[in-house]
């Protein structure tokens, strides 16, 4: 009985070559667009190299002083009194506005208030404004240098492809060593490999290669930058402002503990930073740290919102709301382009009742073939996917970020868009089965 589904299924698709392209069209770019829009956000959010820890993060960008500003307001009530008018004055202090500086940490606050929190495993401090642009045989070649301290390898779990990561005597020492990329070893000395002990100049400073790490290709540059290099390396001794720097700091929360937990700390320890320092010009009242998951951090960056939560809850809505288009108004095109095929196979229809089909005939001939139809729009979106991907990755759209294929996810939208399909194809088949013979033969197309 399968065997009979399967043929006249595809004798029915290569009948009807115009509704079979566009039921195909819209399969394949469906599957396609949303396997490359899950590929980005398998890149970008994925809990892989060197983000294995990322539901674990809690990310504190920026220091933030601000004060509230009040203006005072005389209010005159007159009254009179044995005819003579007497006047009460009163005055309102209202709020009229608030006053705000905010940028990186100086690595005093991370120092002094921001370690040995208790909920945190662990802590890193890093600074990503350092690019420098370096010359080889005549080429420019820009390198955005992040420059951290020796914890930066525990929290994001690079693996070295060749050599080590820098230690902690090492940045004590501000020793001028550097990580460097698979990608900044290409570009640098031509090959991704054997570059331990090779030397790079930037910046009038000579460095060391230690190690390579696989180029991970991620949007946010202090996840998988060209290189690494202690911090220390920096001129420290103009770093003198108590509060602002170049630094931002990222935790590894306990795994035992929620992450509100240590963002309560870090929120806590923002207020014990002293706001009667020299450098607090402006005379600002508090002092407010705002740390966030890595979600959060990437969302705000998407969508702009004063606080990150807002932000993160925007980005899954949005989400939520491309992935609905990407299945739900291809079904429902398909769905009626189903409706119309079968609409216009009435007579077919009739013509087998008469001869006996029930109606679970009819509604499996038209399943089976919607699933053939489905499995041939996979093949084609997959290969689509593929090709997107390719297309996207050679041309440098999306920076140094590197679109993956992964064949699980593939799988489940490939079983979504089936089910999909099977949909589209069951609700007009179950109407046009339940078609009265007499009906049915009234058309005159077989």
């Amino acid at each position: 009985m399968l065997s009979n589904y399967l043929k006249l299924a595809w004798r029915i698709l290569a009948r009807r070559k115009f509704f079979t392209l566009i039921s195909l069209f819209g399969i394949s770019f469906t599957l396609g667009l949303l396997m490359v829009t899950l590929s980005f956000l398998q890149t970008e959010l994925g809990a892989n190299e060197p983000l294995s820890n990322k539901n674990d993060f809690i990310y504190v960008e920026q220091i933030r002083l601000e004060r509230t500003y009040y203006d005072t307001i005389t209010v005159v009530d007159t009254s009179f009194q044995n005819g003579v008018a007497v006047y009460d004055t009163t005055f309102n202090y209202k709020e009229s506005g608030t006053g705000a500086s905010q940028t990186e940490m100086s690595n005093k606050i991370v120092d002094n208030y921001l370690r040995g929190l208790p909920s945190a495993a662990d802590m890193t401090m890093f600074s990503t404004s350092n690019t420098h642009d370096v010359f080889v045989n005549g080429v420019k070649l820009t390198l955005d240098i992040l420059l951290a301290d020796a914890r930066y390898w525990s929290i994001f779990d690079h693996k070295p492809l060749e050599g080590r990561f820098f230690d902690s005597a090492e940045v004590e020492a501000a020793s001028q060593v550097i990580v460097i990329s698979t990608k900044t070893a290409q570009d640098y000395f031509g090959r991704e490999s054997n570059v331990v002990d090779e030397e790079m100049f930037i910046d009038g400073k000579t460095y060391k290669v230690i190690g390579v790490y696989k180029n991970n290709g991620k949007i946010i540059e202090y996840v998988s930058p060209a290189a690494v290099t202690p911090y220390t390396t920096m001129n420290m001794a103009t770093l003198d402002n108590f509060y602002f720097g170049p630094f931002e700091v990222m935790y590894l929360k306990q795994t035992h503990d929620d992450a509100e937990k240590l963002k309560d700390e870090i929120r806590l320890a923002g207020t014990k930073v002293p706001v009667d320092h020299p450098d607090n010009e402006h005379d600002f009242k508090d002092v407010v740290l705002q740390p966030m998951t890595y979600n959060e951090m990437y969302a705000q960056g998407v969508y702009y919102e004063e606080d990150a939560e807002d932000s993160y809850a925007t980005m899954k809505w949005i989400l939520l709301g491309l992935l609905t288009f990407f299945t739900v108004l291809p079904t429902l095109n398909l769905i009626n382009l189903n409706v119309s095929r079968i609409m216009d196979r009435s007579s077919e229809i009739g013509v087998r009742k008469a001869f006996g089909a029930h109606q679970g005939n009819i509604i499996a001939q038209f399943i089976v073939e919607n699933i053939v139809q489905t499995i041939l729009g996979g093949i084609i979106g997959l290969g689509i996917a593929i090709l997107l991907i390719n297309i996207i990755n050679k041309g440098g759209y999306l920076g140094t970020s590197e679109l993956t294929f992964n064949t699980k996810f593939f799988i489940y939208s490939f079983l979504a868009t089936l089910v999909f399909g099977v949909l589209s194809g069951f609700l007009p088949a179950y109407k046009m089965s339940k078609l009265q013979i007499v009906k049915a033969l009234k058309e005159n197309q077989l």
